[in-house]
C-alpha cells in the first residue's frame, strides 16, 4: 500500500481548495496554477523553501538554486548563467557567487557563497514519485512555483525520445551535418555539400569532441552550441578521425529557412520553453508548467522532500526533473573544483570586423575634421587643440587593431577554403 506514505493533511487541503473554489466551476474548471490551489501546498513547500535560493545573473533573476551545504553550497542550472553572479536566499540577502564546478550532461552547476547557517534540502528516493502522484516545483515564496503530476517515473530516456532545442535565430550559423550517435560524442553521419562543414574538411564519421574548447557530450548539445553563433563566426572544432584527433577552424555558414517543425510550433506556444532542455540523461517527467527562470530548485512529493532538481520547461506541459539519486552522486565533483568551467575560445566573426573597421573609420574621420576646423580657427585655444590630436591619435590605433584583427580573420577564411590545415 501506498497510503502511509502519502500526507493526508496536503490532500485534504487540496480537496479543500477545490470546494472553495466550487462556486465559480460553473464558468470554469479548477486550475493547479489558481491562487487557492496553490496556497493549499504552503505546507508541503514550507520547509523545502527554506533551502530555496534565487539565482541572479548581471541583474536578471535566470534561475532558482538548491542549497545542499549549510556553509554556502548551491546547486542550480548551469546554462542560465551568463555574466556575473550572485544569490539571493530566503531571508533577501543576496552574496557573489563563485561557479565552482559544471556537469554538463544534467546542466547543473555548483555554486559557493559566503554564506552560513544555510539550511540542505532534504532528499528523498526518485522511486517514491510513481505516475500520477503530486509533484510541486518549490519556489522562494510560500506558495510554489508550479504544480502537477509525475506523468513518467524516473528513467534514462533514449536521446531521440528528448525534444529539440529551441528553434534557432535567423541569423545563428548553420554546420552543415547529419548527426548520430545516442549517447557520446556526435558523429557526424553526412557532410552537406558546398555547406561550412564540407569547406572546413570535415567528413562523414568524424566524432566532434569540443567546440571552441567545450565538451560536446552529445548530439543535442553539438546543436545548442552551434546555434549560439552567428553566421560567419569562425570556431575551432576538435575531432577524432579514426585513431587521430585533430583540430578544424569552421567557419559557420547562414541557416536556412523554414527549419521548425510544426511540434516545435506547438511546444512553443503559450509561454517560454528553456533554452537548454534536452540531452539530459535520467529524468522524472511531469505535466506541471514551470516558468523557465524558476528551475533549478527542488521538486518535491507531498512529504516536502525532494525527489529532484527542476531542471527544464521541455514543452507545453512537460517539464523534467532531474533524480535526487543523480545529483546527490555528482555533489562531491562538483564542490571538489575538478569540473570547473573551462574558458571557451574568443568566437571571430568576419562581418563584425568589417563593421568595426567602418565604424573606426568614420569616428576617426569625424575627429579629424574636428581637429582641421579648431586648427583653422583663431580663436580656438592650444589646450582644445591638443585635447583634439590626442583623441585622433587613439582613433588611430583603434583602428589600425580593428584593421589587423579583420587581416588575421580573413587569412583564416583565404586558408579554409584552399583546404590548408
Amino acid at each position: 500500500m501506498r497510503g502511509p506514505r502519502i500526507n493526508r493533511l496536503a490532500w485534504l487541503a487540496v480537496f479543500a481548495a477545490l470546494l472553495a473554489a466550487a462556486p465559480a466551476q460553473a464558468q470554469r474548471a479548477v486550475l493547479k496554477s489558481d491562487r487557492s490551489v496553490l496556497a493549499s501546498f504552503r505546507p508541503v513547500v514550507a520547509k523545502p523553501s527554506q533551502s530555496t535560493v534565487r539565482v541572479i545573473c548581471d541583474g536578471k533573476q535566470v534561475a532558482l538554486g538548491t542549497v545542499v551545504g549549510e556553509d554556502g553550497w548551491v546547486v542550480t542550472k548551469a546554462s542560465e548563467l551568463k555574466g556575473k553572479v550572485s544569490v539571493q536566499v530566503k531571508e533577501g540577502k543576496t552574496y557573489p557567487a563563485t561557479v565552482v564546478g559544471v556537469e554538463d550532461r544534467f546542466d547543473l552547476a555548483m555554486l559557493k557563497i559566503a554564506a552560513k547557517n544555510l539550511r540542505p534540502v532534504e532528499w528523498a528516493p526518485s522511486k517514491s514519485a510513481e505516475a500520477g502522484d503530486w509533484l510541486a516545483a518549490v519556489g522562494t515564496g510560500d506558495d510554489p512555483a508550479a504544480l502537477g503530476v509525475v506523468s513518467v517515473a524516473a528513467r534514462e530516456p533514449r536521446m531521440s525520445e528528448m525534444p529539440p532545442t529551441l528553434a534557432p535565430r535567423s541569423d545563428s550559423g548553420f554546420l552543415g551535418v547529419q548527426l548520430d550517435g545516442e549517447e557520446g560524442p556526435p558523429r557526424i553521419a553526412k557532410v552537406e555539400p558546398k555547406e561550412a562543414a564540407e569547406k572546413a574538411g570535415l567528413k562523414a564519421g568524424d566524432l566532434v569532441l569540443s567546440v571552441q574548447g567545450a565538451a560536446i557530450p552529445n548530439v543535442d548539445r553539438l546543436i545548442a552550441t552551434i546555434q549560439k553563433f552567428k553566421a560567419g563566426s569562425i570556431i575551432t572544432l576538435k575531432i577524432k578521425r579514426g585513431e587521430k584527433e585533430q583540430e578544424l577552424k569552421v567557419t559557420l555558414g547562414k541557416r536556412p529557412a523554414g527549419q521548425l517543425s510544426r511540434g516545435d510550433m506547438q511546444n512553443g506556444m503559450g509561454s517560454k520553453l528553456s533554452d537548454r532542455r534536452g540531452g539530459v540523461p535520467a529524468i522524472i517527467q511531469s505535466d506541471l508548467v514551470i516558468k523557465p527562470a524558476d528551475c533549478g530548485g527542488p521538486a518535491v512529493t507531498l512529504d516536502g522532500k525532494a525527489v529532484g532538481i527542476m531542471i527544464a520547461r521541455a514543452g507545453r506541459t512537460e517539464s523534467y526533473v532531474i533524480p535526487s539519486e543523480n545529483v546527490q552522486g555528482l555533489l562531491a565533483a562538483l564542490k571538489s573544483g575538478k569540473l570547473k568551467p573551462k574558458e571557451e575560445a574568443p568566437v571571430v566573426n568576419v562581418k563584425d570586423l568589417e563593421a568595426a573597421v567602418s565604424k573606426a573609420e568614420d569616428a576617426l574621420r569625424a575627429k579629424q575634421k574636428a581637429l582641421r576646423e579648431a586648427e583653422d580657427d583663431d580663436g580656438s585655444d592650444k589646450k582644445k587643440i591638443d585635447a583634439l590630436a590626442a583623441e585622433v591619435k587613439a582613433l588611430r590605433q583603434k583602428l589600425a587593431q580593428a584593421e589587423k584583427a579583420l587581416e588575421e580573420a580573413r587569412k583564416d577564411v583565404t586558408r579554409e577554403k584552399k583546404g590548408e590545415k
